[in-house]
């Protein structure tokens, strides 16, 4: 009973946290200096990780798909399976849960050391809300590169994918890009990008609540680090379910 109790508090807390992160950002003052630092540190940390986790997975998905495909005499329709799959599902995921990792658990961390420093605790006896100065930056960096990564892994995603269906594959590439482009929408992109959009949201929201929660010591700002990566990705796949289930309930 205790444990349930504790998870409603925190539970609680986080959802107002979110509140007052979503309150900071529609209001002045903004730091868009420290916003545009936190980006840039952002891109610079998860690019090469991203990239090397999402390119495997076109060049999986053909290797395993065209033989299955071949069986029916259907290997130009590859190019529809993995850019459908690459688009909507694999490129969200793996790039959000790859900004966890990366970049979730880095602000964590550096929030985490500066609560034990005592920063966080001198901004607000300066005046300055440590919340806008501090998490909203981090929150809106995570916002704005996760699907502007997407965009670069769905690219090296189908990029694999091509290379191992075409060259190696056997596949013709005027089919391969015909039933590539017929298969992917609008909707597809905007699908994936609005998911990105929502997982990094998420990500930068969960690592300034756990960050500024840190109380003293190492011990507890690698706690927090650690909680961040662990919490966001499960966050990241079960919401990823449950839109999925709604979109497809919806037809998109």
């Amino acid at each position: 009973m205790k444990r349930l109790i504790d998870f409603l508090e925190t539970l609680g807390a986080l959802g107002a946290f979110a509140w007052q992160v979503f309150w900071s950002t529609l209001t002045s003052p903004r730091y868009f200096k420290e916003t545009l630092r936190m980006m840039d540190v952002l891109v610079r940390r998860c690019i090469i990780p991203v990239g090397l986790a999402v390119a495997p997975v076109g060049a999986v998905i053909s290797l395993q798909g065209i033989d299955v495909f071949k069986l029916f005499g259907a290997e130009r329709m590859l190019s529809s399976f993995l850019g459908t799959a690459i688009v909507r599902e694999y490129s969200p995921a793996l790039a959000s849960v790859m900004v966890a990792a990366q970049a979730g658990s880095s602000i964590a961390a550096r929030i985490g050391t500066m609560k034990v420093r005592g920063q966080i605790d001198a901004l607000a006896v300066m005046g300055v809300d440590p919340v806008r100065y501090v998490v909203v930056p981090g929150v809106i960096a995570c916002l704005v590169v996760t699907p502007l990564l997407s965009v670069i892994t769905n690219f090296l995603g189908i990029a694999s994918g091509w290379f191992f269906a075409v060259p190696i594959g056997g596949v013709d590439h005027g089919a391969f890009m015909e039933h590539l482009t017929a298969q992917i929408t609008a909707a597809d992109l905007w699908v994936g990008l609005g998911k990105c959009a929502l997982f990094g949201l998420g990500v930068g929201v969960i690592a300034g609540f756990l960050g500024l929660r840190v109380k003293h010591g190492a011990a507890s700002v690698g706690k927090a680090a650690n909680d961040t990566v662990v919490n966001t990705i499960i966050l990241i796949l079960l919401t990823d379910y449950v839109v999925s289930m709604m979109l497809l309930g919806m037809g998109l």
